[in-house]
């Protein structure tokens, strides 16, 4: 009797088995199917063109969910406005015919959140994907892309490239002391993000905010920014970029912003922004691993041959020297919040001094680009000669005191970056081509180290008062003249931002050719405060000075490294 009862319960277990092994194959079966259907959708929607934003069609994100009712609600009403047209015999203008100029439609948003939604998905793939992808850049460091690799493996978010233009893409990486969640915030906010990168974005606006995010976050956050980027050198034109600017957080810790151009295509725009920004994931102790990714498409008609292969490498615009920018204001914040680091100086004279620095820095480089919303007007600019324009300084009160001139010049100099860099710094040699400080004793009355690094000579130093940066894509020095009561009230603490400079400096970039790194291109700029004049007009007397400043500043250089080469 037991093994009559063993037999069927054997028997329906294997019955059961068999069942399930039969529904297990059908489902796989059904699952095989589907990921050829599903693949097959997605080949599909590749090839199909957005009536919207005339770019690729794509599955909505999940951070586009919360649009849907909108979306959908507009969507209609566009259709029942086009019957009612047609039905009342007007014409109507397709959706793929209207510029992309504003976000005045719930479309018109859609469009754009999915043109960001699509430039994310390639950052996070360029952010990811290594060789043969990404190939060792030996001009400033970092990798540049292989555009081979790249054109089989992706769309352009943009479309074709336009004709003449060029391609620069670049990646590089680096630890920053700072959270993910606070540089997320400081690259949503025009003005921190102006100040996160000072002497590299000339100007920055948010013209309309499209998302604020999700929860209270930055999470899902989209908006429409306008930005001047620039090389500090009077020769290379300031890229003016219109972009949208989308913030995602992909896991916890993991954060993503990207930036994707908006008005390619439209006349006088001579750069377009592909799929750049940073991917950012957080680390121990309040540090951060940030990857930055940069990709543009440029006129390079435009540039000067000094500065093309600069350009094209990486280095001018490229992604080491956003990382690097980053790194030096994030040491140069923890060594100005510090308690225990430059206890020689009071908390209020380190801000002081940070302050004032980053004011002289961006007055120095609006001066030479001629960026940042400035009047000014050109009084001379002939080749192989300084660039002189002038400008209204303004009183407190919003009225014209006294004219500012503004002389620049780009050279050549044989001697690489970095050696030039502490040749010009070495104290002994100051009065050879500082013509500013010709005669004066060169005495270091504060001196505020920004980082550890003995190596990248970045600090603050009132000797006037000075600031230097430097890395591996190029090296900035600052300088304006200072009155004892004005230096004395940085010291204490005090306020300085009604005090006026007129800072004069140089930039270096490293100049390259096929055997790498030949020279520097050296950029001299000085700001001079004129006699009240009455006029915008120099006289023939002032010009003169000018360039005799400018040619001792030069020729004052070249005697340093000619004598450092015997």
């Amino acid at each position: 009797m037991n093994k009559v009862k063993f037999w069927f319960q054997n028997r329906r277990t294997q019955l059961k088995t068999q069942t399930e092994r039969y529904e297990n194959s059908i489902l796989k079966q059904e699952n095989e199917q589907l990921k050829v259907e599903i693949l097959a959708m997605k080949e599909a929607v590749k090839k199909l063109v957005c009536s919207i934003c005339g770019g690729k069609a794509t599955i909505p994100d999940k951070s586009i969910q919360e649009h849907k009712l909108l979306i959908e609600n507009a969507r209609l009403k566009e259709d029942l406005n086009n019957m009612t047209n047609r039905m009342m015999g007007k014409s109507s203008v397709p959706v793929e015919a209207r510029p992309m100029t504003g976000f005045n439609t719930p479309i018109q948003r859609n469009a754009y959140l999915e043109q960001a939604s699509n430039a994310m998905e390639e950052l996070l793939k360029l952010g990811t994907v290594n060789a043969p992808l990404w190939i060792k850049n030996t001009e400033g460091g970092g990798e540049t892309l292989n555009f081979e690799e790249y054109v089989r493996f992706f769309s352009p978010c943009l479309g074709p490239k336009p004709a003449g233009y060029v391609s620069e893409a670049t990646r590089a990486s680096g630890m920053i002391s700072m959270t993910c969640a606070t540089l997320v915030e400081a690259l949503m906010n025009s003005q921190l993000w102006r100040d996160m990168f000072v002497g590299m974005i000339g100007s920055s606006s948010t013209m309309e905010v499209i998302s604020k995010g999700i929860e209270g976050s930055r999470n899902g956050a989209l908006q429409l920014m306008k930005a001047e980027i620039q090389i500090v050198s009077s020769l290379v034109p300031v890229r003016v970029v219109k972009f949208v600017r989308f913030a995602k957080q992909r896991a916890e810790g993991v954060w993503i912003v990207v930036d994707l151009s908006i008005d390619y295509g439209m006349k006088g725009r001579l750069t377009r922004r592909c799929p750049s920004g940073c991917i950012l994931q957080d680390m121990k102790n309040g540090f951060s691993k940030v990857t930055w990714i940069e990709h543009t498409e440029y006129d390079e008609q435009l540039l000067p041959q000094q500065y093309r292969r600069l350009v094209r490498s990486g280095v001018g615009f490229g992604a080491q020297r956003w990382i690097s920018a980053l790194l030096r204001h994030c040491e140069g914040l923890k060594y100005t919040m510090s308690p225990t680091l430059n206890q020689h100086l009071f908390l209020g004279t380190k801000r002081n001094l940070k302050c004032l620095a980053q004011r002289m820095k961006s007055i120095f480089c609006a001066g030479v680009c001629l960026s940042g919303g400035g009047q000014w007007d050109l009084i001379s600019h002939a080749p192989g000669k300084p660039r002189i324009m002038t400008r209204k300084c303004i009183s407190g009160v919003g009225e014209p005191l006294r004219m500012i001139a503004c002389a620049t010049i780009s050279v050549w100099i044989a001697a690489k970056h970095r050696h030039l860099f502490d040749l010009l710094l070495t104290k002994q040699l100051r009065c050879v081509w500082d013509v500013i400080c010709h005669g004066i004793a060169n005495e270091t009355m504060v001196h505020f180290p920004l980082g550890q690094d003995e190596i990248s000579r970045n600090c603050i130093s009132i000797l006037k008062s000075n600031e230097t940066t430097s890395d591996m894509t190029g090296s900035l020095i600052v300088y304006t003249t200072m009155d004892f009561p004005t230096v004395t009230l940085v010291v204490n603490g005090g306020d300085t931002s009604s005090d006026a400079f007129f800072p004069s400096g140089l930039c270096i970039v490293p100049s390259y050719n096929d055997n790498g790194e030949c020279g520097s291109m050296v950029t001299v700029g000085h700001q001079i405060l004129l006699p009240d004049l009455g006029t915008s007009y120099l006289t023939i007397e002032t010009v003169s000075m000018i360039h005799e400043l400018m040619s001792r500043t030069i020729l004052g250089i070249q005697e340093i490294v000619r004598h450092s080469q015997q």
